[in-house]
């Protein structure tokens, strides 16, 4: 071969591969600007007069591992604030889901229910979680993860009332089938005289209380896990391990950041029973704002959700930690300066694992501030915030949460003046 002809063969060869580069680096730009509008809510969904309709499938943008789609109730109340999207205040993923219901919000049939004044609700669900083919809703072993904030000017319930936060419940239809072993009462529309809420989480007066009713007997219990004084204001970040069976080997754990706050060992389920479908049914999770009441207004957040079988998948608990810890006792009026532990509470906390949560959560939130008056790239924005957090001491500048938000304020107006 000539040098001539070689020269000619490396030439077409560098452009084949000049040519190849090409194709690959736009394809990898479209797969980016596709992951990155995967992540966003739909424009539509994001107009603040936007009104989600009843059973409205919201397309929530990231993945919620078994739980699947979130649809609405069919009640959520018709006004513009019941129901948006909002990336001003969010705990992991750039948007969060905000919910409002104001006093003498209702929607369908709420409306017109008179055991008592002022229902309504803002509430979304996992109607249709993914599992096997022969079952409706969740049989088995399961770990479920979210992350909720109450808007502090929100007002707390009355000492008569509640607004339900969350609620794993069983089907009207597997209510109708076995109703008639816990009570001889007539099962109506609405259910009233014996749910099945196989786990809820509700606000009253004195706090956040988590609860069951409808398995072992109509009448439920309740116990307390955060204090009043805590309850708003800041993201409690939630873990549970469920085993659903109508057997006695069934267990509850609870975690509320990262704290073992409730644990029961017996059966979840009343009675495990077969639909018109012929498939067994399990609870679905619904959440959101669903008030019984002269409660007022309020605003709730919700961020990080997730279902899957094993808590290692979530990939950022100390499962083996976790596990070990003994169940924490919930003080019901602390000082929270007289450094005794209180569930919900960051400032208290030691845990190396908690602190590197919080750390990657507020270099999340800085870095999305910065980005909103910046088009230089995340990961240089990122880097840089993370470099600018390493500076700091924990004791001094991070433990406390209102140090942290001055940390955050005081980094994004340095590194928005940075990138512009």
């Amino acid at each position: 071969m000539g040098y001539e002809t070689l020269t000619y063969s490396l030439t077409s060869i560098n452009k084949f591969s000049m040519k190849l580069f090409s194709v690959f680096f736009i394809a990898l730009l479209i797969l980016i600007s596709f992951n990155i509008n995967a992540k966003s809510p739909s424009k539509i969904m994001l107009d603040e007069n936007y009104v989600f309709k009843g059973d409205q499938n919201i397309k929530y943008p990231y993945k919620t591992g078994l739980w699947g789609i979130i649809s609405t109730h069919s009640r959520i109340h018709q006004n513009s604030w019941a129901l948006r999207y909002d990336n001003d205040i969010s705990s992991i993923n750039e948007y969060s889901l905000r919910f409002e219901k104001r006093l003498g919000d209702c929607g369908t049939d709420d409306c017109d229910r008179t055991e008592k004044k002022f229902i309504g609700r803002s509430e979304v669900g996992f109607f249709d979680p993914i599992s096997s083919d022969n079952i409706r809703g969740h049989l088995g072993e399961y770990w479920y993860s979210w992350s909720f904030l109450i808007h502090p000017d929100s007002d707390a319930p009355t000492k008569k009332d509640f607004v339900h936060m969350g609620q794993f419940k069983m089907s009207l239809e597997h209510e109708k089938l076995t109703r008639k072993f816990l009570t001889s009462e007539k099962i109506d529309e609405f259910n009233e005289a014996c749910p099945e809420m196989n786990f809820f989480l509700t606000w009253r007066h004195d706090g956040i209380h988590i609860g069951r009713s409808g398995v072992h007997k109509c009448d439920g219990d309740s116990e307390k896990i955060i204090d009043k004084k805590i309850a708003k204001g800041q993201w409690h970040n939630v873990l549970l391990n469920i085993n659903w069976t109508d057997e006695e080997d069934g267990k509850i754990k609870l975690w509320v950041n990262d704290k073992l706050v409730y644990q029961k060992d017996q059966k979840t389920i009343s009675k495990i029973v077969k639909n018109k479908n012929n498939k067994k049914m399990g609870p679905v999770f619904r959440f959101g704002i669903y008030s019984q009441g002269e409660n007022g207004d309020q605003i709730f957040y919700y961020d990080n959700l997730k279902a899957l079988k094993t808590c290692e998948k979530f990939g950022e608990y100390n499962c083996e930690s976790l596990r070990e810890q003994n169940l924490v006792k919930i003080i019901q009026n602390s000082d929270p300066d007289d450094g005794t532990l209180v569930v919900g509470q960051y400032e208290t906390n030691d845990d190396p694992d908690k602190r590197k949560r919080i750390i990657n959560t507020l270099i999340n939130k800085i870095t999305k501030n910065i980005m909103k008056k910046s088009n230089s790239s995340k990961n240089d924005i990122e880097n840089w915030v993370r470099v600018e957090i390493e500076k700091l001491n924990w004791d001094k500048d991070l433990d406390k949460g209102s140090d942290r938000k001055k940390i955050r304020d005081k980094l994004t107006k340095k590194g928005i003046k940075k990138f512009k």
